[in-house]
C-alpha cells in the first residue's frame, strides 16, 4: 500500500469513527458511556473497523494526527477508551466538557455559508440534530468552505444565562436557548477576511 493509498484509508477509518462515536453507537449496538466512551476493543470489532483491517495503531495515529483533534483515548487499568470530543446527536452528558466563566469565553464565531444567511437571520443558529451549536476563536477550525463567519455577542448571551462549554479540543459549545441562538445574539457577519457581510 503507497502513501496516499493509506492517508485515504486513515481517512476511511476516521470517518467511521465520526459516525459511531457522535451518532451511530446506540443503533449499532455499541455500548457508550454517558460521557461518551466506548471500549477501543469493541469499536475495532464493529464490522466498519474491521473492513479497514484496523489496528489500534492506526486509531492512535487517527486521533494525534486529526487536524481538528476530533478524538480523545484514555486508559482505565488495562482497558483503553475512546471518544469523540464533540459533534455527538446521541445523548451524553456534558461531563467531559468544560463550563466556561464568563472571563473565560474569547470572541469566539461559527462558519457558514452566505446562502445559509437568510435562513440564518430568520430563524437563528440551531444545534440541529446535535447537542449543541458549534463555535470556535480559531480560523483553522473552521471548513475552507465556509464563507460567511457570524461573530457571538457573549455578553448578551451570559445576560440571558446562556451557558457556554469548551470541549478538550478546544471547540465552544452552547446549547443556546431551547437549541437556538437568535440574531439578537449576533454581534456582526463577515467573510473569511473579516469584511462585513451586507445582507
Amino acid at each position: 500500500m503507497n502513501k496516499k493509498q493509506n492517508e485515504d484509508r486513515l481517512t476511511k477509518i476516521s470517518k467511521s469513527l465520526s459516525y459511531l462515536l457522535r451518532h451511530g453507537a446506540v443503533k449499532e449496538k455499541l455500548p457508550i458511556d454517558e460521557n461518551g466512551f466506548i471500549e477501543l476493543n469493541k469499536v475495532l470489532n464493529h464490522q466498519r473497523l474491521k473492513s479497514y483491517k484496523t489496528t489500534i495503531q492506526d486509531i492512535q495515529t487517527v486521533v494525534e494526527t486529526n487536524n481538528k483533534k476530533r478524538f480523545s483515548l484514555r486508559t482505565l487499568g488495562e482497558t483503553t477508551f475512546i471518544c469523540a470530543n464533540q459533534g455527538h446527536s446521541i445523548e451524553i452528558s456534558n461531563n467531559n466538557l468544560v463550563k466556561l466563566q464568563p472571563n473565560e469565553i474569547p470572541k469566539i464565531f461559527h462558519g457558514t455559508y452566505k446562502n445559509k444567511l437568510p435562513e440564518i437571520l430568520n430563524t437563528g443558529l440551531n444545534k440541529m440534530s446535535r447537542n449543541h451549536i458549534h463555535l470556535t476563536d480559531n480560523f483553522e477550525y473552521i471548513r475552507k468552505s465556509c464563507n460567511a463567519l457570524i461573530f457571538i455577542d457573549v455578553e448578551k448571551c451570559l445576560a440571558d444565562d446562556i451557558i457556554f462549554y469548551k470541549s478538550e479540543n478546544n471547540v465552544y459549545l452552547t446549547e443556546g436557548v431551547n437549541g437556538i441562538l437568535e440574531k439578537k445574539y449576533f454581534v456582526n457577519i463577515t467573510d473569511r477576511d473579516l469584511n462585513p457581510i451586507q445582507i
